[in-house]
Order: C-alpha cells, then sequence, then structure tokens
C-alpha cells in the first residue's frame, strides 16, 4: 500500500506593493507565523493594472506548484481613483480564490492616506461576497473606526 504524501509546501504570506505604500511593515508582520513571504512590487514603471494582472499570474503558478496562501495584504498607495480600484478588485480576486478553495485564510486591505478609506471600503465590500468561506477580509482602517465607535 502507497504512502499519501502531502503535496503542499508550508503555508505561505503575500505581500502585493504598490507605489508609495507601507509594504516593508507587513514584511515583517508575516514573517511571524508563515516565514515564507513573497513579495510582489509595482515597478517604477508598471501601471496598477499591468500590476494586478501580474499578481494574477503569480497566483496562478504558486496555486499551480502546490503553495498553500494563509495570509495576504495589499499595501495600497493613496490613490482611490476608478482606475485604481478596478485594478485592486482584480488583484484582490487572484489573492482570495485559492482562500477560498482551501477554506480559510486572511486578506488585509491597507492603504495610505485617502487610500485607506478606499481600501476599506473594498474591505467590507469584499467580506460581504466571501462570508461564511472561512476567509477573514479585513483593513487597518475598519479597525480603526470601529476602536473610535
Amino acid at each position: 500500500m502507497g504512502t499519501v504524501m502531502d503535496l503542499h509546501q508550508d503555508r505561505t504570506a503575500i505581500v502585493v506593493a504598490e507605489h508609495g505604500s507601507a509594504w516593508r511593515g507587513w514584511v515583517d508582520r508575516f514573517r511571524v507565523g508563515t516565514p515564507d513571504v513573497v513579495v510582489i512590487r509595482q515597478h517604477d514603471d508598471e501601471g496598477l493594472l499591468d500590476l494586478a494582472l501580474r499578481v494574477r499570474t503569480e497566483m496562478q503558478a504558486l496555486t499551480e506548484s502546490g503553495v498553500d496562501i494563509a495570509r495576504a495584504v495589499v499595501a495600497g498607495g493613496d490613490r482611490v481613483d476608478p482606475e485604481a480600484i478596478s485594478a485592486r478588485a482584480l488583484a484582490i480576486k487572484a489573492l482570495v480564490a485559492p482562500m477560498v478553495s482551501e477554506g480559510e485564510g486572511t486578506l488585509i486591505l491597507d492603504g495610505v492616506g485617502s487610500g485607506a478609506t478606499g481600501m476599506a471600503a473594498l474591505a467590507t465590500t469584499v467580506a460581504a461576497q466571501v462570508n461564511g468561506t472561512g476567509v477573514l477580509v479585513t483593513s487597518p482602517a475598519l479597525e480603526a473606526i470601529a476602536a473610535v465607535a
């Protein structure tokens, strides 16, 4: 009788870093508990849509190779225009889909300046969409609002 092998590697964290974001702190935080951290940084000449498409490609490659995504953060800049929101939605879908399939995971949507409010709004929307799947979606801005209320 053969042995069943676990094809999943250790759990991994993903940091998506837009221009102007505070992403480095997330790498340090995520290394506690998930020592494997993959950083997908926006290139100097790369728009947000191209970054989102690269996130989708990277996530597909990681999941196909058996990597288990434990948690992820989209560390956004201060943009809140429709193009930024659309691009982030594409990246978020790519990040959250494998978590939903696994029935667990955490997605954090962070932003700086006015981007923090935009990320909080996205977090609320995505959290409602994945409700009941075992995936937690949150934003530091939501936590700050809850602390004041």
